[in-house]
């Protein structure tokens, strides 16, 4: 059943041009995913690969000091016009761009001119430290790309199922969480999915002293964010949880078997530094499926959360 929606959630949720970076070691597992959110949304494909210069190139040992980047330009090509060729051939409008310089300028350039809604990548997720961090090329991106951000990590490589059959949405009703909540809902309609939004409680005082009402109050919260309309085309569930935000979001994917999470971004600046990832980019590398980033003003989250007591980090929306 086709119901209208406002010209916000059409844009967020059913892009006209999807760009999908890649390194093209990445094609395999990236691609499924591209092509599955294409038709879902109907939109087209521009596959983009950065040449880097020849000063960024790391010289290892053992490693072959001569770069050619005429020849990486002409193999990039060759490689990208052949898959582009497959995915036209499976009904998708696709084009492909090779650019030199540096991939965070070139895909962001790529994304401004030419108007597409969402961006795909794959995050490079690294152990240390007992833990994930995320890639330097991922962060920047997240964190200058305006549109929706579809990243594949590490445990999502090998997802069988492309068009996922469940959508987890983290909400921390502080923030920019009706638009990232009606755009998980939106996903739930392209993809015939049942949608599951998840609070999670963060302990305090006012938990502490009555828990039952706390979680009450959160899960009330949660179905104002679902439209009456919403209802006639998605399944969609509250759900609460108290705990750890990141251990709980992980949980709830593996038992909702999640094959698409949506979440509301907000990254300062300092997040860079080691040791001081957020939860949410926790939840990039560590998810087993994609993940969908919808950026976070933090102006909007300071205003939103003046007069509120606040239950869940900013950094999910």
């Amino acid at each position: 059943m086709t119901l209208p929606q406002n010209n916000a959630e059409a844009g967020l949720a059913a892009p006209g041009k999807i760009v999908v970076a890649t390194d093209l070691t990445d094609t395999e597992y990236l691609l499924p995913h591209a092509i599955a959110q294409a038709n879902a949304a109907g939109a087209s494909l521009i596959l983009v690969h950065a040449v880097l210069p020849h000063e960024s190139m790391p010289v290892e040992t053992g490693a072959v000091p001569y770069y050619d980047p005429l020849r990486m330009d002409r193999d990039a090509r060759l490689m990208l016009d052949s898959l582009a060729r497959d995915i036209r051939g499976q009904g998708i409008d696709c084009i492909t761009a090779v650019r030199h310089g540096f991939v965070p300028d070139i895909v962001a350039e790529v994304v401004r001119n030419s108007g597409a809604g969402r961006l795909i990548l794959g995050t490079h997720g690294r152990r240390g430290l007992k833990k994930f961090v995320l890639g330097s090329i991922a962060r920047q991106l997240l964190e200058t790309i305006d549109v929706p951000v579809c990243t594949v990590g590490p445990r999502a490589h090998k997802k069988t199922s492309v068009a996922p059959v469940s959508i987890l949405h983290p909400v921390s009703l502080a923030g920019m969480h009706e638009s990232s909540a009606a755009l998980s809902i939106s996903l739930g309609r392209q993809f015939s999915a049942q949608v599951t939004l998840l609070h999670i409680v963060m302990p305090g005082a006012a938990v502490s002293r009555d828990p039952a009402s706390a979680l009450s109050a959160a899960t009330a919260e949660l179905q104002k964010l679902v439209p009456d309309r919403a209802r006639a085309f998605t399944q969609v569930r509250a759900q609460v949880a108290q705990g750890n935000v990141v251990q709980e979001i992980l949980a709830a994917a593996q038992e909702t078997q999640a094959g698409l999470l949506v979440l509301g971004v907000h990254a300062p600046a300092h997040s860079w530094l080691p040791g001081t990832e957020p939860a949410a980019y926790k939840i990039l590398v560590s998810a087993p499926c994609p993940v969908i980033s919808l950026k976070v003003s933090p102006a909007f989250v300071e205003e939103k959360t003046e007069d509120k007591q606040h239950t869940g980090p900013a950094v999910l929306g």
